[in-house]
């Protein structure tokens, strides 16, 4: 059995000396690589994959493992994902981790999201969470301050400084017929997993492996409708609020008349329209039992 353990330096707060000491006890040197630059994290995943690995493991945050996933699809390599980035979102999806169990697990499939040719794991979204994480991301590197701290000053510009999107969804929904709808939307989360943002919750029906996208929209709302939303949103208490709407789609198309903001797990990027379709038990993943 071939096995790899990639560490993200760039994640989170840096390297971690105590758990890398720790790793040694399950890894031998050879099977550990740090990432150094930029690229690093792909190359190994690609040679890894390309020598026929078997189980290949990433101490990331949701950057990085989309990145790993993104090379890892359609192949015979699992992978297990061990939390190591700022808001660690993806990995709330899965109980929690402790690395004495890391070979006590299952593989299974989940599923994966081609977004405008880019592998999503997680959640694509455009609109005020994509602001939030760019003011976030902003003062992240600006200060030396927390994720969440960060986040919160994220939400406080985006309500100060509220952009909505003027949006036409072309979608299929679960029985493949096409549907469309339009509307000026504050956010629109295209959901794999359930989690986002520093711990919020879009999709608390969402499913990692069923093969459906949940896509959460919320209409137009002033400031005092976003502040009645916010709690609600990140404990996944909001669906059937008024003006929010789940809907579940194989595959579609969202198109504005101007570009906007979007990201793909956690990576911004900017355009007039994205397309996207579901990617059913696209990668082998690693379920840590207890």
């Amino acid at each position: 059995m071939k096995k790899l353990f990639i560490i993200s330096s760039k994640s989170g707060r840096g390297r971690d000396k105590d758990f890398e000491r720790e790793l040694l006890k399950y890894f031998k040197e050879d099977e550990i690589k740090i990432t150094e630059k930029a690229g690093d994290t792909i190359s190994f995943a690609e040679d890894f994959r390309d020598k026929g690995g078997d189980l290949l493991f990433i101490k990331a945050g949701d950057g990085a493992l989309s990145e790993v996933a993104s090379v890892l699809r359609g192949s015979d390599t699992a992978l297990g994902l061990v939390p190591g980035g700022t808001g660690n979102d993806f990995s709330k999806n899965f109980r929690p981790f402790e690395l004495s169990n890391i070979f006590n697990y299952e593989i299974s499939p989940i599923d994966l999201v081609e977004v405008n040719g880019k592998t999503c794991i997680n959640v694509t979204s455009l609109g005020f969470d994509t602001n939030v994480l760019k003011y976030a991301y902003d003062i992240m590197k600006r200060k030396n301050i927390s994720g969440k701290l960060a986040y919160l000053y994220g939400v406080i510009k985006s309500v100060a400084n509220l952009e909505i999107v003027n949006l036409k969804i072309s979608y299929c929904d679960q029985e493949d017929i096409a549907r469309e709808i339009t509307g000026r939307f504050l956010v629109s989360a295209l959901c794999n997993g359930s989690y986002y943002g520093n711990g919020f919750n879009p999709s608390p029906r969402g499913r990692l492996d069923d093969g459906l996208l949940n896509l959460i929209l919320a209409r137009e709302m002033g400031a005092l409708g976003i502040i009645k939303l916010f709690s609600s949103y990140r404990k996944g208490t909001h669906l059937g609020k008024p003006g929010v709407r789940e809907i579940i789609s194989r595959s579609g198309v969202i198109s504005s008349d101007q570009e906007f903001l979007y990201n793909i797990d956690g990576e911004i990027y900017r355009a007039s329209e994205i397309s996207y379709k579901v990617l059913p038990k696209a990668l082998k993943w690693i379920y840590y039992k207890e």
